[in-house]
């Protein structure tokens, strides 16, 4: 984490705060990949905001450097190589890939390409569930969750959460395992489609 450091900006809110983005000359580089403690708190009350539970939040500072903006409660994918950890490049979208919950707090529009914002690293949660109705939607409080299948990273579909499926072949299982999302902390039931659920973001 960055030490004795306050958070640069709120949750909610990104680095440039809706400002034009120079994509030639980013700023905040040096924030990249830096991690700051919140409590857990409803900012979606005017004025002084209710705890939510007696938890903190992780977060981790990363860049959006995908095609589109990346919307609240998705997952977000590292971008590979030098820059992983630092930078995402749109939502995860294969079964049990890598994802972080991206701030739930952030206005529908999401967050524009090239901002910085956060990611939740460790902590509660909200997340979308699967689209159409079916097995991923039927979600048990304290089960294990991973990252859905998806057409694309763009797909409305990506960036969702499943149920853990530990009855495939042995080198999907290890994705299952490594790559968990965290454990639900609400249940859902097989028709509740397209929905918000608490997570405890929780990789180990």
């Amino acid at each position: 984490m960055a030490r004795d450091e306050s958070p640069p900006w709120e949750r909610g809110q990104t680095y440039y705060g809706g400002q034009t983005i120079d994509s030639n000359n980013l700023g905040g580089i040096d924030l990249e990949g830096k991690e700051f403690v919140f409590e857990d708190i409803d900012h979606s009350v005017v004025g002084a905001k209710p705890k939510r539970s007696g938890k903190r939040v992780k977060v981790r500072v990363v860049r959006n450097v995908g095609a589109a903006a990346l919307l609240p409660k998705g997952l977000a994918s590292f971008v590979a190589g030098t820059t992983y950890g630092k930078r995402v490049d749109g939502l995860a979208r294969t079964t049990a890939a890598e994802g972080y919950p991206i701030d739930e707090w952030l206005p529908a529009a999401g967050v524009p390409v090239n901002d910085l914002f956060y990611i939740v690293v460790e902590g509660p949660s909200l997340v979308l569930s699967d689209l159409a109705a079916g097995a991923n939607n039927v979600i048990t409080a304290g089960g294990v969750l991973v990252a859905l299948t998806a057409a694309t990273s763009g797909a409305t579909t990506a960036g969702r959460v499943a149920p853990q499926d530990l009855t495939g072949a042995t080198a999907l299982l290890a994705n299952q395992v490594q790559n968990r999302i965290g454990v639900a902390l609400s249940s859902k039931t097989t028709a509740e489609t397209n929905a918000s659920i608490l997570i405890e973001v929780k990789k180990w």
